[in-house]
């Protein structure tokens, strides 16, 4: 199967579903490519099905755990009294 560019999916968090790698290195980034889509035709009509590159995964967790998370690991983050 060849795949277009046009077909490629990127990560939006905060606008799509959440998406993790599979090894447990955590949430996938705004902008990196986490699948590509394909479009079907049966008897029900035309569809498009989201397929994901092997090593990413619907992430188990929403963008409340993630942005939390991230804010608790960030050495930047200031702490105000």
């Amino acid at each position: 199967m060849r795949i277009k560019s046009s077909q490629i999916i990127y990560s939006e968090h905060g606008y799509d579903e959440c998406f993790e790698y599979k090894d447990g290195s955590g949430r996938v980034p705004d902008g990196n490519a986490i699948g590509y889509e394909i479009h079907d035709n049966d008897l029900a009509g035309s569809f498009s099905r989201l397929i994901l590159f092997e090593d990413i995964t619907y992430s188990k967790y929403d963008h409340k755990y993630w942005d939390n998370l991230e804010l608790e690991n960030d050495e930047e983050r200031l702490i105000l009294p």
